[in-house]
């Protein structure tokens, strides 16, 4: 697994032992299991405990999979995916690693005298939101631990969902999940169209599943997501404070996104698309037009959509 010139790398220092270099390839899963890319023998570190996956040219990402003593970056706890930068530091139990990848990580420009990030850029971008329905009655009601449990297990195959169809995660929100694809040709967006919807219809399947299972354990409760997609212009780039950045999207499509997904309890449904992701959706899907609405900062009211889904249980409508 040695590195080859100009490609992004993990240099491993375990405790006591001489260092390695591997290849950051397309991922590197990191935990006690020795089916991880790299197996890490140490009772600190969970069994599938972080991950570095490239999500776009020249990008990692670092992720915590819900470890019990977590992931340390740069002498702080991760506690949401970051990207990574040149020579950050990662640590996981008693094993030190060093992300390099020259010239493909540079540092964002920040603002004089703030330490702001403030190189962005702008581009076409379909945004998929999706929350997790009773969330806080949830966790007062039932046993934290194994509730804790489902809710990282959820998240994980959540991940696992969005990036098999190309998705890049933005961020996760407390219950909530944003991610986004960008649209290589604004003309002609059905290829992102396709991977957005066919992620919203496998995440409300998964949650049918995750239902099951929650109810299993816990008669009488049942698990519910919601989800929200549009399609816009957006911001990209670094933001935050020096010792603190990400690559992000802001903007309108962002807004309308969080505004689609939080109408689908009002309007007892599971999944609303903005109108303008409609005529670019494979002819094996269907919609319901649910009129105008409001959303807050326009001007104009948005025509939106519901996405039909076929009925299996644990997603039926949401109430």
């Amino acid at each position: 697994m040695t590195s080859g010139d100009g490609r992004a790398k993990i240099i491993v220092q375990f405790k006591d032992e001489p260092a390695q270099c591997i290849d950051a390839g397309d991922c590197v899963s990191i935990g006690r299991s020795p089916d991880n890319s790299l197996a890490l023998s140490d009772s600190k570190v969970s069994r599938h405990h972080a991950e570095v996956r490239l999500i776009t040219t020249g990008q990692y990402r670092l992720s915590d999979l819900g470890s019990a003593n977590g992931t340390w970056l740069n002498g702080r706890r991760l506690t949401a995916p970051r990207d990574l930068q040149n020579g950050d530091v990662i640590q996981i139990g008693t094993t030190s690693l060093r992300f390099e990848a020259e010239g493909a990580c540079a540092p964002a420009e920040f603002a004089e005298g703030t330490g702001t990030a403030t190189q962005m850029t702008s581009e076409s971008v379909i945004v998929l939101v999706t929350d997790v329905r009773n969330y806080t009655s949830m966790t007062e009601a039932l046993p934290a631990e194994q509730f804790s449990r489902f809710i990282r297990d959820w998240f994980r195959e959540s991940t696992r969902i969005i990036e098999t169809q190309g998705g890049v995660i933005d961020k996760f929100i407390g219950d909530a999940v944003m991610c986004f694809w960008r649209v290589s040709d604004a003309e002609n967006p059905a290829h992102e169209t396709k991977m957005a919807l066919d992620t919203a219809r496998t995440l409300m399947s998964a949650a049918g599943t995750f239902s099951q299972r929650l109810s299993s354990l816990f008669p009488g409760h049942q698990f519910r997501i919601g989800a929200g997609i549009s399609m816009g212009n957006a911001m990209m780039g670094n933001v935050g404070t020096a010792d603190n950045q990400s690559i992000t999207i802001v903007g309108d499509s962002v807004n309308i996104a969080f505004r689609l997904e939080a109408l689908t309890k009002e309007k007892h449904v599971n999944v609303i698309v903005s109108a303008n992701l409609v005529p670019w959706a494979a002819a094996d899907y269907s919609f319901q037009a649910l009129g105008d609405t409001e959303v807050k900062g326009r001007s104009k009211p948005v025509s939106i959509f519901a996405l039909i889904l076929n009925e299996s249980p644990g997603t039926t409508a949401i109430g």
